[in-house]
């Protein structure tokens, strides 16, 4: 009787290991290890609700200490909460330093865009939006890299999102005719699982043919020295 008992707790805990590997599969991504899957839900929230999630904290910060300037990696901290870290990209080249606690998944975008009913008061439907956030985002050449290593089909992390709401500090990155709107966003979203301690080396960079109105390509070239700890 006791040998059975011991056969049917082998049994159990073994289930419990099976369903514990199946969901870690779920959420990573086969073709890129070490990246969550976009059909995944990290943490409980699908992928596409986090890309909002990061709109909705780089909207909020105000322009004063908005960290998409930075060129040292100084503002990487701010308005850092819950479980996932949010980086961010540049206007031109630039090379960052960046403390990451050991226990945060990273999200960044390669290249993103919002469009929102305050910022441009000429879109008045939410089929508006998506069209503004998808077509200012056409013809992008994208790379990216963790510790030399590329990431692949990147064109698989394009997501666009559903109506979102913004709230807008009085110091706004963007122009905005209210504090509060809705918007939609089109963009190229990598969330990283939690980093090993250590040193990390981040790249990502994007350019578009005939973005600006000169024709020219318009580039963002970045990359995060990430310290782990």
């Amino acid at each position: 009787m006791h040998y059975t008992k011991l056969i049917g707790l082998s049994s159990i805990v073994m289930t419990i290991l099976l369903v514990q590997l199946s969901s870690q599969l779920v959420l990573a991504d086969e073709i890129n290890p070490g990246l969550y899957s976009p059909n995944s839900s990290p943490y409980g929230t699908s992928f596409d609700k986090w890309t909002t999630k990061w709109w909705q904290w780089f909207i909020g910060i105000p322009n004063s200490q908005q960290p998409f300037p930075d060129t040292t990696g100084e503002k990487c901290g701010i308005k850092q909460a819950g479980p996932v870290w949010y980086l961010v990209g540049a206007a031109g080249k630039v090379e960052r330093n960046c403390i990451i606690p050991s226990d945060k998944a990273i999200l960044f975008p390669i290249l993103n865009t919002e469009c929102s009913y305050s910022e441009t008061p000429t879109l008045k439907t939410e089929q508006d939006l998506r069209k503004c956030a998808v077509e200012s985002n056409k013809d992008a050449v994208l790379k990216a890299s963790l510790d030399n290593h590329e990431i692949k089909n990147i064109d698989n992390y394009r997501v666009t999102s559903s109506l979102f709401n913004v709230t807008y500090p009085s110091d706004p990155v963007f122009p905005t005719n209210s504090n509060f709107s809705q918007a939609v966003s089109d963009g190229w979203f990598i969330m990283l699982e939690p980093l090993k301690p250590g040193t990390h080396e981040l790249k990502f960079s994007a350019s578009q043919l005939g973005a600006g109105t000169t024709g020219e390509n318009t580039v963002m070239d970045v990359k995060y020295n990430l310290n782990v700890k």
